[in-house]
């Protein structure tokens, strides 16, 4: 049977211990939190979505687990600010590309034949 658990005690020491986010001095401002919401949402959206092939799914959630939302948001943002007209934020599928290429994600290119310039010769 489960027992009723007091939270007062735990919201004390939680308090005591200070926040999570002590350590970072300066608070991002309201454009920098909307971006890490939007980007947080197209992650969501992509590793939802059956249209998303599983290793840029791997790619994602092993670039969210290893890394501060904080630090894919300012990547990101790096990546947009130096391809203007390229990627718009207002763009999910280029925002997920983006993202996947910031997490490490590189496409296996099919060798393409090498063309030989002249024709099969016959007997």
């Amino acid at each position: 049977m489960l027992r009723k658990i007091t939270l007062a005690p735990l919201v004390a020491l939680a308090l005591v211990a200070g926040p999570v986010s002590a350590q970072e001095a300066t608070q991002p401002s309201k454009a920098d939190m909307d971006n890490a919401v939007l980007y947080l949402k197209v992650m969501i959206a992509g590793l939802q979505s059956d249209k998303v092939e599983q290793p840029v799914k791997s790619a994602l959630v092993g670039c969210l687990y290893g890394n501060p939302l904080k630090k894919i948001s300012e990547s990101l943002d790096k990546v947009i600010a130096d391809n203007p007209g390229k990627i718009s934020r207002d763009n999910a599928d280029q925002v997920l590309s983006a993202m996947a290429a910031v997490c490490g994600y590189r496409p296996q290119q099919a060798a393409a034949p090498a063309a030989t310039g002249s024709t099969p010769q016959g007997r």
